[in-house]
């Protein structure tokens, strides 16, 4: 998802649109996915990696309060894959 030579802009833009579901034609996610993206971001790309990141990270794209569905889990789980190379 993110490369050296990729920008912040783009970082925040790929994970957005991956917060708002990807697909075909899609190019611009909505307010809210942009908002949750930088945040995520943010958690991703910073110096502490530990398991307790993903259920957080599942939580703020749900927004469910500690219930997560599994669609934000699958997401969640891309977007740290993707963004901690």
């Amino acid at each position: 998802m993110s490369t050296a030579t990729d920008t912040r802009a783009d970082v925040l833009r790929e994970a957005s649109l991956t917060i708002c579901g990807r697909r075909e034609g899609k190019t611009r996610s909505c307010n809210s996915c942009l908002r949750k993206a930088d945040a995520v971001v943010r958690l991703c790309t910073g110096p502490d990696l530990n398991t307790a990141l993903l259920p957080r990270i599942a939580d703020i794209l749900c927004g469910s309060a500690g219930h997560p569905c599994s669609d934000c889990w699958d997401k969640a789980t891309v977007l740290l894959l993707g963004l901690r190379r």
